[in-house]
C-alpha cells in the first residue's frame, strides 16, 4: 500500500512539473552581405525539449519586409520544427537588423525574439549634386525678373529622375530634361520675379530618385525694393 502511494505521489509530482520547452538551435540569422533588391530565405530550427505538447501561438515579424511561417502549431516532446521566412532587402542600405517574435505556451519562454541581420549594399544608384545650393540675389526691384543658372549632375550609375518640384510663386524653374544619365549633367534655368518689398528668404525643393538624399534644396535670398 505504501509503495502504491509513493508511486502515485511520484507520478503526481512528475505531472505537476511537466511542461513544454521551446529550444532554438540559434536565435540569430546572419545573411552576410548582399546587394539591395535580393530576397533572403530565413530558417530558424527549434525543438520541443520539454515533456508536454508545445504550441506556437503566434509569429510576429517586425515589419512588412519580413515574413515568417510554420508548417504546423503543435509539437510533441522531442519533436523538431522550423520557422521559415523571407526578408526583402529592397530599399535598404548598410547594416540591417530585423526581429521576429515567437509566442508559445512554454511557461519559461512565452516570448522568444529571433534576430535577422546582415549588410545590404546598393550596387546601382542615382546620386544628385546641385550647384550652387545658395543664391544671394542681393538688392532687387519688385516686378523685375532675375535669372540664374543651376547645374544638376548625376554622380551615380543609374539615370537620375526629377520627380517633383516645390517653390514659392516668385520662383519658376525650366528644365532641359527630367532625366539625367549616369555621370551626366544638365542645366536648370531659375527665374526669380519678386512681388512685394522686403526681405525674401525661401527654399526651392526638388525631389529625385536619389535614394540616399532624395531632396535637393536651393536657398534664395534677396532684399526687395
Amino acid at each position: 500500500m505504501k509503495k502504491i502511494m509513493i508511486i502515485a505521489l511520484l507520478l503526481a509530482s512528475t505531472a505537476l512539473f511537466a511542461k513544454p520547452a521551446i529550444k532554438f538551435k540559434s536565435t540569430t540569422f546572419d545573411f552576410g552581405q548582399v546587394a539591395s533588391g535580393k530576397t533572403i530565405d530565413i530558417v530558424f530550427e527549434f525543438e520541443n525539449s520539454g515533456d508536454e505538447v508545445l504550441i506556437i501561438k503566434n509569429i510576429i515579424p517586425a515589419c512588412g519586409c519580413t515574413t515568417a511561417a510554420l508548417a504546423k502549431k503543435e509539437y510533441k516532446p522531442g519533436e523538431k520544427g522550423t520557422i521559415a521566412g523571407k526578408f526583402n532587402t529592397s530599399g535598404y542600405n548598410g547594416k540591417v537588423i530585423k526581429t521576429i517574435t515567437v509566442n508559445s505556451n512554454d511557461p519559461d519562454m512565452a516570448e522568444t525574439r529571433l534576430a535577422v541581420s546582415g549588410t545590404v549594399f546598393v550596387k546601382d544608384f542615382a546620386q544628385a549634386d546641385m550647384k550652387p545650393g545658395h543664391i544671394p540675389f542681393g538688392a532687387v526691384a519688385s516686378g523685375k525678373a532675375y535669372v540664374r543658372k543651376l547645374n544638376l549632375s548625376n554622380l551615380g550609375n543609374l539615370d537620375l529622375r526629377i520627380l517633383e518640384v516645390s517653390s514659392s510663386p516668385e520662383v519658376s524653374l525650366a528644365f532641359k530634361t527630367n532625366a539625367v544619365g549616369a555621370r551626366q549633367s544638365t542645366e536648370i534655368i531659375l527665374t526669380f520675379t519678386p512681388f512685394e518689398k522686403g526681405t525674401f528668404n525661401n527654399m526651392v525643393k526638388i525631389r529625385t530618385n536619389d535614394y540616399r538624399s532624395p531632396y535637393i534644396f536651393v536657398r534664395l535670398e534677396a532684399e526687395i525694393d
